[in-house]
């Protein structure tokens, strides 16, 4: 899959962002890793990864934007193995 930028949440299939648990302790960024939290029903193959998570999408950009699913929370199943959720824009860890 290729991904790419696009300008209204509305029309994304996802979205990146960096790790909220490592850039506490990595304020610079540097060595922090990336999260793709794909969104269910926008065309989005079962088998594209990572996986298997997805979550609808509410809001209209990072600002106020909450994932919910049966599971809403986010799960790093190795690494860091932050678990966090994301509710009105804001990051609650787990």
């Amino acid at each position: 899959m290729r991904h790419a930028e696009v300008g209204d949440l509305k029309d994304a299939q996802g979205i990146y962002f960096l790790c909220p648990k490592c850039i506490e302790s990595q304020p610079d960024g540097v060595g922090v890793h990336g999260f793709i939290c794909w969104f269910l029903n926008r065309g989005v193959l079962a088998s594209e990864e990572p996986g298997p998570g997805r979550w609808e999408a509410h809001g209209t950009g990072y600002g106020d934007l909450t994932l919910s699913a049966t599971s809403s929370s986010v799960l790093a199943t190795s690494g860091c193995r932050a678990h966090f959720f994301i509710e009105n824009g804001a990051i609650r860890m787990a």
